[in-house]
């Protein structure tokens, strides 16, 4: 509707402009013609005084020829009469006129010339003062007043056409300006139409993104973003109905996965305990060969375990079954016991391990056992996959938080893994994570763990110079975070 509002406008300045044209052109045509009536009425006062001259020369030096020569001339002056009959046919009252004189006028110099050439110069000069001259007056009285009124029409004309053309400066400005006002407020008001609409589906598809399903979009349009507007209402719905599905599903895994973790720890536990007691020979001291499979046993036995406890804990954690024991600990204490639980490990590599803790660290408040659990697996994975050199802990106090560093000296992590390693089951795909082993959990459990504590977990790292993970979290936490 707006677009055909702004068309009319356009199409209403070109009419009127076009009208102006037409008017300016009808007046300067008119112009012209009272230029040409001006010239012919001129010509005609010129031809008019030329015969008076020529007829009082004649009559005042009286001889045939000039005699002839006069009525010769009165005589042509009814051609020129015709002529300018056809550029004044407003003038025809005042032309018949000057005819009618003209032919009295004819009348008399004829009579007049009759008179000289019968001898009779009294009367003839009698007849010139009395009825020519006067005649002759007029005449020349009339030819002006047709000129005065063509040059009057003239002077009209061009006062009226300098009048159109400045009403018609008027009318096209006043059109052009309402047009434009107009269109400025079209233009906001069809902006408006659109921007709004247009902000009102881009909050909506952020509050989409950001998991909200339940507020619908409002567009008041019926055009293109109106219907846009209902495919994203109608969208979200489904997306909703789908989300619901996935979350039902993902508390069904969750919850399964926690109960096969129960139902596979017991009996694993139980192989475990009986392979240490064979090994401790309180069923009697078993045979080498025996003894080397029961260390077998126990060492897939362990690794077998630590999966299904990750499991558990990971299942735990999105099934929001994991709750924080909050306390408060010393960070010394929880470093030294990490340091201790990983020592033997880093010297079977001769590896060497560091940790630097400040002194006069204030305590903290949080789950002492699950940050244990994080840096257990970062310090773990540092010792893991670092062949030579050393793993460095480290702890900064920064404000209301701590951070925790570990670095080692290890191949490092490429850029484009780097996303993908805290995902569960991701791992780097290179030669040394397939021959180390793991499920992938380690990391993933890390971060949630780091993310119920309110913190966040990060790694920087190069290929070749080795990697750093690091952590903060809040030094007093007072309540659990909730997971996203």
């Amino acid at each position: 509707m707006a677009f055909l509002v702004i068309e009319a406008l356009l199409v209403s300045v070109g009419l009127i402009g076009l009208l102006s044209l037409r008017e300016a052109d009808q007046r300067a045509n008119q112009v012209v013609a009272l230029q040409h009536k001006i010239e012919a009425y001129r010509q005609m006062q010129h031809a008019t005084l030329r015969q008076l001259y020529v007829v009082s020369t004649a009559l005042a030096f009286p001889n045939e020829t000039t005699l002839a020569v006069a009525l010769r001339q009165i005589n042509q002056f009814g051609y020129d009469l015709d002529r300018v009959s056809f550029v004044a046919k407003d003038e025809v009252a005042l032309l018949n006129q000057l005819r009618e004189e003209y032919g009295r006028f004819i009348a008399v110099v004829s009579h007049i010339v009759d008179l000289i050439r019968n001898r009779q110069t009294t009367e003839a000069k009698q007849s010139e003062l009395l009825e020519l001259s006067p005649l002759a007056d007029k005449l020349e009285r009339l030819t002006n007043q047709l000129v005065n009124r063509a040059e009057a029409d003239m002077v009209a004309g061009i006062d009226a056409s300098q009048k159109t053309y400045a009403r018609s400066q008027l009318l096209v400005g006043a059109v052009a300006l309402t047009s434009f006002i107009l269109t400025l407020v079209l233009g906001h008001a069809i902006s408006r139409s659109v921007i709004d609409p247009v902000r009102i589906i881009h909050n909506g598809l952020n509050r989409i993104a950001a998991g909200d399903f339940s507020q619908r979009i409002e567009v008041p349009n019926r055009d293109e973003l109106g219907e846009l507007a209902a495919h994203v209402n109608l969208t979200c719905k489904e997306l909703q109905q789908l989300y619901e599905n996935l979350a039902e599903a993902s508390r069904h895994k969750s919850q399964f996965l926690a109960n096969m973790s129960h139902e596979l720890r017991t009996p694993l536990n139980a192989v475990l305990g009986f392979s240490e007691l064979l090994l401790d020979g309180i069923y009697g001291d078993p045979p080498e060969k025996m003894r080397s499979a029961l260390e077998r046993i126990q060492r897939n036995g362990r690794h077998l375990l630590g999966l299904i406890n990750d499991v558990l804990d990971l299942s735990k954690i999105e099934a929001g079954q994991l709750r924080l024991c909050l306390a408060d600990y010393s960070v010394e204490e929880l470093l030294s016991g990490v340091y201790a639980s990983v020592e033997s490990l880093a010297a079977e590599k001769n590896l060497g391990l560091k940790i630097s803790v400040p002194d006069g660290l204030p305590p903290a408040r949080g789950d002492e056992r699950r940050l244990a659990q994080v840096l257990l697996n970062l310090v773990g994975n540092a010792i893991k996959f670092t062949e030579a050199g050393e793993v460095r802990i480290e702890v900064e106090a920064k404000g209301d938080s701590y951070t925790f560093s570990i670095q080692d000296t290890g191949p490092g992590i490429d850029e484009t893994d780097q996303a993908k390693i805290f995902q569960e089951f991701q791992q780097v795909d290179n030669s040394i994570t397939k021959a180390k082993g793991g499920a992938g959990l380690g990391l993933a459990i890390a971060k949630l763990i780091v993310e119920m504590h309110g913190g966040r977990i990060w790694v920087e790292s190069r290929p070749g110079r080795g990697a750093k993970f690091s952590f903060w979290v809040q030094a007093r936490l007072e309540q659990q975070a909730t997971q996203t």
